[in-house]
């Protein structure tokens, strides 16, 4: 199965923001005994930008994900999940970056707020 995570710019933030899309809880993974795929993709005004490599706020233990791996045109980036059992329960709050035009943006670093991207392995 494929999770679908929207990324965009928050321009009502200053300096700008990116802004990851949970709605409909797109970053809750169930558990399954295969892997799942997580897909970040650039849509709005970050649409022309690149994705930077994604970085781990809160390290998961090693076993869970696979490399985030960018598309070839920096558009989208994938990851597997495998949340087989309850060792790989968890939520765990990552950091993501866009360049566009000669600048480059990040998701808030506010820990302990809804703002922050999450996977969250129920």
């Amino acid at each position: 199965m494929e999770h679908l995570l929207r990324v965009t710019l928050d321009k009502s933030t200053q300096p700008w923001t990116v802004d990851i899309d949970q709605n409909g809880n797109a970053n809750h993974i169930d558990r399954s005994a295969q892997p799942q795929t997580i897909v970040w993709q650039l849509e709005g005004d970050a649409a022309n930008g690149q994705l930077q490599p994604l970085a781990w706020v809160d390290t998961p233990p090693d076993g869970i994900f696979g490399p985030a791996e960018p598309s070839s045109n920096g558009k989208s980036m994938q990851m597997t999940d495998l949340n087989k059992n309850a060792a790989s329960s968890g939520d765990w709050v990552y950091r993501l970056s866009v360049a566009l035009d000669g600048q480059t943006y990040s998701t808030l670093d506010t820990t302990g707020t809804n703002t922050n991207p999450s996977i969250k392995n129920n």
